[in-house]
């Protein structure tokens, strides 16, 4: 529901665009959002980003949006800001998870600038959400080899490497890939693999750790994120590592309170000694 004060501000915002000042526009349906999420106002100011050459900021703020795909209006936005955006690589990856439902017709940016963004990226230690998400401009060919020589790099960034992972599989990709898991190549095949959060082995070991900790609350944030760096080192090959999920859960409380992973010390500290400082 549109609070007056929303409308007041979007209509501001309406009659500086129909006088052709958009950065006015901008600011007006931007403070009108400020007041409360609103969908009126996020597909106008969307609209408003692409007209003023803005399609990132229109990207970053239809994806804060919970569901992109039950409501129409909001879908054909999204569509029309990936389209804006060139990013081939997510609108392959909506036709995949619809299983075909939801069809986006984008085309990746110029071969040369292609070459620019992956050159471009390879130079950045520790790139930005942005600096990852130009990689969706490229071609399937192009992002598959780019991250296959990527998940292929020691140097990589963790962040990186989990979310190229998670990438790759919600393309469905067939095509076997080789990735470095604590300096040994591993293979996997993105179309048979869990995102990180969604695999069985993950909660199983997540939902045990809660229970560990269920008496110490204020400690849990923590350890949830040291046990997600250790999981994370290891997908998409837990299967491999991970035996037991409540025993591995077992030693991992252990080895984070008491330096102790038992039967897993030995990996526990591989897992540590990888991981950036």
């Amino acid at each position: 529901m549109t609070s007056l004060s929303q409308k007041n501000l979007l209509n501001l915002a309406k009659k500086a665009e129909e006088e052709n000042n958009l950065e006015l526009a901008i600011q007006n349906a931007e403070e009108a959002l400020r007041i409360g999420a609103n969908q009126e106002v996020v597909i106008f100011l969307c609209e408003l980003y692409l007209k003023n050459k803005q399609p990132y900021s229109a990207y970053t703020l239809i994806k804060e949006e919970n569901d992109l795909f039950s409501d129409q209006a909001i879908f054909n936005e999204y569509s029309k800001i990936l389209q804006a955006n060139s990013f081939l690589i997510e609108t392959l990856q909506v036709k995949n998870l619809s299983h075909g439902q939801w069809v986006i017709t984008t085309t990746p940016v110029a071969e040369d600038v292609q070459q620019k963004i992956m050159q471009d990226f390879r130079q950045k230690e520790q790139p930005t959400k942005y600096d990852y998400e130009q990689l969706f401009k490229l071609s399937l060919t192009n992002f598959t080899n780019f991250a296959q020589s990527l998940l292929l790099d020691p140097s990589l960034n963790f962040a990186v490497r989990l979310v190229l992972c998670e990438d790759l599989a919600r393309l469905g990709s067939e095509e076997q890939i080789s990735i470095l898991i604590l300096g040994q190549p591993e293979k996997f095949i993105p179309a048979k693999i869990n995102l990180l959060e969604k695999d069985p082995i993950y909660r199983e070991v997540i939902s045990s750790i809660g229970s560990k900790y269920y008496q110490r609350p204020s400690q849990l944030p923590a350890v949830l994120g040291e046990v997600n760096l250790i999981l994370g080192s290891l997908y998409p090959k837990l299967g491999k590592y991970v035996g037991e999920p409540d025993s591995f859960a077992r030693d991992l409380a252990s080895y984070i309170d008491h330096h102790d992973g038992h039967s897993n010390q030995k990996l526990f500290e591989q897992i540590d000694h990888s991981l950036p400082k």
